[in-house]
């Protein structure tokens, strides 16, 4: 085996870290943590929403600011 795919070989035992390990010793895999149809937990979720909630209030505001500049330079329903 040459050193480079020795190493190769070595780089991969080590970025699977201890899956291995933990599903030998019967700790949670993080698959079975997930129990929505999303696949993100709830705290996961909750974040999402946050930020997702932000977005589309940032969002109307600036829509809302560019309908009343429309408005004041062409006035509709006068």
């Amino acid at each position: 085996m040459s050193w480079h795919v020795a190493a190769a070989a070595h780089a991969a035992r080590v970025a699977r870290g201890n899956g291995r390990k933990a599903g030998l010793l019967g700790a949670d895999r993080m698959a079975e943590k997930r129990s929505s149809i999303s696949g993100l937990t709830d705290e996961e979720a909750q974040e999402f929403h946050k930020f997702w909630v932000q977005g589309f209030v940032g969002f109307t505001a600036v829509a809302v600011v560019a309908h009343f500049l429309v408005w004041a330079w062409r006035p509709w329903f006068n």
